[in-house]
């Protein structure tokens, strides 16, 4: 089951580059990127309250799944008010920041509570290799993040604006440093949906590093390859939360 959605997955979001070596017209590249955007969250979300319903409610896992599908949930009506301003706005690119970020952003911090719980609750002492990886997760994609932000941080003309790029320079950063925390204290089957939320979360990362440098640079539109990182992304945490799933009903 969780093979063939993935596939089907994958498919659903591969035009959004083929559309865009081929050619397409702008306008159905445009419209096919919002739609995977607003899409792949919800169904993601979807996926994991579902896999959420297979723990008892007093499970931490039912806890910790709906709190990763609660953020998912954000970002995807982050997506949608991203979508409804160029309706209203004579086809403009929505501006930055604007309230769609802050849909965006409530990601980052319900996936780190459901992290953090799951640390807390099943009381694993994180290992070497997993503190050093977080650390080197951290480093890297912070350093990265810094650089390609600098200019925005340093261009930001409001309060807003400033908050905003930090947040998100900060905000992935942690979540892949976390989620490789987590990966690193789970051995055998347990970890492999955790490898495929960290996975999924490097795409997430990547769409959001390359979104900002092309955007600082103006060569940034919707339909433009890149948008396909963020549905991959959310792609990898459905197929993950299907096997949580699966393996607790077949336990």
């Amino acid at each position: 089951m969780a093979a063939a959605i993935a596939l089907v997955w994958l498919a659903l979001c591969a035009p959004i580059v083929v559309f865009f070596v081929l050619g397409v017209d702008q306008q159905l590249r445009f419209n096919y990127s919002l739609i995977a955007q607003i899409v792949a969250p919800f169904t993601a979300a979807f996926f994991c309250y579902h896999a959420a319903s297979a723990f008892p409610r007093i499970d931490s896992m039912n806890k910790i799944l709906k709190f990763l599908g609660t953020g998912v949930l954000c970002w995807g009506i982050g997506a949608i008010l991203y979508a409804v301003y160029p309706l209203f706005h004579e086809g403009q690119e929505t501006p930055f920041p604007w309230y769609s970020d802050i849909g965006y952003l409530l990601l980052v911090p319900f996936m780190l509570v459901g992290l953090i719980f799951f640390k807390r609750t099943f009381s694993f002492k994180i290992p070497i290799f997993g503190k050093v990886g977080g650390a080197f997760f951290f480093l890297v994609a912070f350093s990265l993040s810094v650089q390609f932000n600098l200019t925005k941080l340093k261009d930001s003309d409001s309060l807003a604006s400033y908050v905003a790029t930090l947040a998100y320079v900060l905000g992935d950063p942690l979540l892949l440093a976390g989620t490789m925390m987590v990966v690193s204290i789970l051995t055998g089957p347990t970890a492999r949906p955790w490898w495929l939320i960290l996975i999924g979360l490097i795409f997430y990362y990547l769409g959001d590093l390359v979104y900002n440098y092309l955007s600082i640079q103006g060569d940034y539109g919707t339909g433009h390859p890149i948008d396909i990182t963020w549905p991959l992304a959310f792609g990898f945490i459905a197929v993950a939360a299907l096997v949580m799933r699966a393996r607790v009903r077949y336990s």
